[in-house]
Parts: structure tokens; sequence; C-alpha cells
């Protein structure tokens, strides 16, 4: 009993040291991935039975954000109210399940991660917020829907495509790149006591504008 105890000890004075180093200082990255859109770079999309990709804008956002929980349906309505410019595709079971999806945005947009404001010239489009509902993640539905946004971006003459992911995010990171993204640079954020200190410069970000 007693070795046990000790155990339990160290282990929970481990997780606080962890909690103590990453608050006082720690670092993350995000790679900047881009895709040059061409129509005959991505094939049809093929869905399996029962899967359909949907596509939502700001007049017909409700009917996506009532198939969703209404946790996630406040917070979403809260982002289309501050990115009117901005579609969402959902991956729908049998129609009626909500299994994943992703914003494609333009214009000018509040990327979190970066604590900026970026402004994507005409031709250009950002996708961000991917999510995949528990339950249905490694289905594959991410790739699926990049590809399909890669395709319907490109038949709407839109140019490039940016995207931002976390550098250890391999799942999410390997959907863009199977959708025709590539690492175009990165950005690394000191953290200290809570606050972001010191950013790198983003590279290779073609014509977007920061």
């Amino acid at each position: 009993m007693v070795a046990a105890d000790i155990r339990g000890w160290v282990r929970t004075l481990r997780r606080l040291l962890r909690r103590g180093q990453r608050w006082i200082l720690w670092r993350q990255e995000f790679l900047w991935l881009r895709a040059q859109l061409a129509i005959e770079v991505m094939e049809e999309v093929q869905a399996p039975e029962g899967v359909v990709i949907q596509q939502y804008d700001f007049e017909t956002r409700q009917r996506f954000l009532t198939a969703v929980s209404s946790d996630i349906a406040g917070r979403l309505a809260r982002l289309w109210e501050a990115l009117p410019q901005s579609w969402v595709f959902a991956v729908e079971l049998n129609s009626v399940t909500v299994a994943y999806y992703c914003f494609v945005s333009v214009g000018k947009v509040w990327i979190e991660e970066l604590g900026t404001q970026w402004s994507f010239a005409p031709g250009q489009a950002y996708v961000h917020t991917c999510y995949a509902m528990p339950g249905y993640r490694g289905c594959g539905f991410h790739s699926m829907a990049m590809r399909y946004v890669h395709s319907w971006l490109a038949r709407r003459g839109f140019r490039e495509a940016f995207a931002l992911v976390a550098s250890g995010n391999t799942p999410s990171l390997r959907g863009f790149q199977r959708a025709g993204f590539a690492v175009a640079g990165c950005v690394v954020h000191w953290h200290f006591l809570g606050r972001v200190y010191r950013r790198a410069q983003l590279y290779g970000k073609g014509q977007a504008n920061g």
C-alpha cells in the first residue's frame, strides 16, 4: 500500500511539474500550407455509399447548425458571424449525421494561431476549423473533404488555397498533402508565463498578405 501511494504521489508531482514547465516556457510550431489549385489535379471525389459532402454558405448556415450539437453550433455560429464570407463543407452520413466539417474563408480572416488578421487576395482561400467528430476520426473524411474542397475552389476560379496546421498534427497534415497542399513555411511561438513573447516570421507565404 505504501509503495502504491508513493508511486501515485510521484505521478502527481510529475504532472504538476509538466504543467508548470508548460506555463513558464514552451514552444509551439505551426506549418503554413499552400496549394496551387487546378481542376485537372484532383480526380472526382468518390464518396462511399451513404456518405455525401454538403456545402453551406452564410445564407444556408442554419441547416448545418441544426445538424450539430448545441455547443458546437453556438461556437460555429459566432465564427460565421465574424467571417460571413465563408463556406462550410460537411461530410454527412445518410444526409443526417455530420461526421466532419471544415471552413473555407476569403478576404480578411482573423487567424487565431497567429494572433493576427490576414488578408487574402482575390483568387485565394483559407481552409480552417477542420474537425472530425468523435467516433469518426481515422475514417479518411478529412482527406476526402480536402480533395473535394480543392476541386470545388478550382472550378470556381480560385488559384491558391492556404491552411495552417500544428506541426505535430500528422493526420491532419497528411490529409492536406493528399489534396495537393505542401508545406510552404512555418511559424514558431514561444510562450512565456502564459503569453506569446516571440513569433518567428512566416516565410514562403505566396501572395497572401499579413
